[in-house]
């Protein structure tokens, strides 16, 4: 089950299409999804999170807490949309690329994936274009 929830006036145009594309995340890489929430939320909202939770006070685009339950993916995924904007500007990205970024980017770390050095990193980087690429193909999001 994916479930969606915002404390912003961010809404996803789609939360079926979303749906869709990370079942197909996680069912390429060989995982079932028990539960993930998805919660949308700006600076200030993902900040006190991640002041609270993780002892740092910076912002950050995504703060996953996961429950790995053999197989089965169990997490929470919050999400500021406006550094997901700020990055996609940044980096000059579509920002629903960018969203679908970081999406499968926190997904991947609640399957195991870590980014601690650069081999990490580059394995990650490779299979979230890997995701978006696919997906894009496929359904135009």
């Amino acid at each position: 089950m994916i479930n969606y929830y915002y404390e912003t006036k961010f809404h996803l145009y789609n939360e079926i299409l979303f749906s869709k594309f990370i079942f197909f995340v996680v069912s390429k890489e060989k995982k079932n999804i028990k539960e993930l929430n998805f919660i949308f939320c700006d600076d200030n909202y993902l900040i006190n999170i991640n002041k609270k939770y993780i002892n740092k006070n910076n912002y950050t685009d995504v703060i996953t807490f996961e429950n790995y339950e053999n197989k089965n993916l169990y997490g929470d995924i919050f999400l500021s949309i406006k550094r997901i904007k700020y990055n996609s500007f940044k980096f000059k990205k579509l920002f629903f690329n960018e969203l679908k970024r970081v999406m499968i980017h926190a997904v991947l770390h609640l399957i195991g994936y870590k980014d601690k050095n650069k081999f990490e990193k580059k394995i990650m980087y490779k299979k979230e274009n890997f995701y978006i690429f696919f997906f894009n193909k496929k359904y135009v999001c």
